[in-house]
């Protein structure tokens, strides 16, 4: 009889263990997916489609902030690191040669900055701004 229920309590844990690895893995898609599932829910109401909507309007607002050109002349050393290849040494040059040379008249004008070349400015450009 001892041996039975032992059987089935380690039958039920791992079950347990293997459902919760599941959802575990369905939260994990669910953030990496630009919409948002609810997966337990079987009908949607009016609230869970305004979450739907808030949730789709928040990811919207990352991706254009993330897209938004950056002004070089206002930008923080942490906002600098956003831009491809800038990390936080080079963000700490731009702001250094601003403040000893004054705001930058135009976007090449990185190409004044110590490790900035060529390559790294055309790879930024799009993504800067000096208004």
């Amino acid at each position: 009889m001892l041996q039975l229920d032992f059987r089935r309590n380690t039958l039920l844990w791992i079950l347990g263990a293997t459902f919760a690895l599941g959802l575990g893995v369905d939260l994990v898609r669910m953030g990496t997916h630009r919409e948002v599932n609810f997966p337990l829910s079987v009908a949607e109401d009016g609230e869970a489609r305004a979450l739907k909507h808030m949730a789709d309007s928040i990811m919207q607002a990352r991706v254009a902030a993330a897209k938004a050109p950056i002004n070089i002349n206002t930008a923080t050393s942490v906002q600098l690191e956003t831009l491809d290849g800038i990390g936080p040494v080079l963000a700490q040059r731009i702001v250094a040669y601003r403040e000893q040379n004054g705001p930058f008249t135009s976007v090449d004008d990185l190409d004044a900055v110590s490790g900035i070349g060529p390559k790294r400015l055309a790879a930024i450009r799009d993504r800067c701004c000096v208004n």
